[in-house]
């Protein structure tokens, strides 16, 4: 009888950890779900501008996906976002470039949201020190000289990071100003800091740049 109590007691222990295991499994994968439904909704209102700015770009410019190649931006792609895009925008209509060829011009787009302000500052921290072709750079100060580097506009505000870019070949003044308008219109806040690189330099800080000597950029 003895036996028989102890088989069964023992049988009530394994199926209350089983049970407990499956709670905890249950838990764990209700957290997940919840943390990846509330990061969603965090960056719903960036994903919407995303599509606005694409369809306000449509009757020149096709939106692509596929067989495309984000550049390599440094460190920027290694830090802990939890929401990426990349497309390009490509010209319907071919256009002569500033080496004489008929093209359709190419830009890239990319966006990196982050939890919260604190998460968007450790990956800048991170991004600065191995920046675009892998140069260090300093928040806040000017780079005349930026060789290898192609037009870009950066524009980081308080979750996210927003950046075009296109080629140097690519590059004309009129045709800049009008998108990196229209990129800050859609992208841009009061608060937002900009960057913009023209090829091969030099890198200005065009919108409230950061103090150097903030010890927030100090990690």
């Amino acid at each position: 009888m003895s036996a028989y109590r102890n088989q069964i007691t023992q049988s009530s222990t394994i199926s209350f950890f089983k049970a407990t295991n499956i709670c905890k499994a249950a838990a764990g994968l209700f957290f997940s779900l919840l943390i990846s439904l509330t990061s969603t909704a965090q960056h719903e209102e960036l994903k919407q501008k995303i599509d606005a700015f694409v369809s306000a770009k449509a009757d020149d410019y096709e939106k692509k996906y596929l067989n495309v190649t984000e550049p390599d931006y440094g460190e920027l792609a290694s830090t802990n976002f939890d929401f990426h895009d990349y497309f390009e925008l490509k010209a319907k209509v071919r256009t002569e470039n500033s080496i004489g060829n008929n093209v359709k011009v190419r830009f890239n787009c990319s966006f990196y949201a982050y939890e919260n302000e604190n998460e968007r500052n450790y990956a800048l921290s991170f991004w600065f020190k191995n920046f675009i072709e892998a140069k260090r750079i300093t928040p806040g100060r000017e780079v005349r000289t930026y060789y290898g580097a192609t037009p870009t506009i950066i524009i980081i505000n308080q979750d996210h990071i927003c950046i075009i870019n296109l080629s140097c070949f690519d590059s004309d003044p009129d045709l800049l100003r009008e998108i990196s308008k229209e990129f800050m219109k859609y992208f841009g806040t009061p608060d937002s800091m900009v960057i913009e690189i023209d090829c091969d330099g030099p890198l200005k800080w065009t919108k409230n740049p950061p103090d150097p000597k903030d010890p927030a950029w100090r990690r």
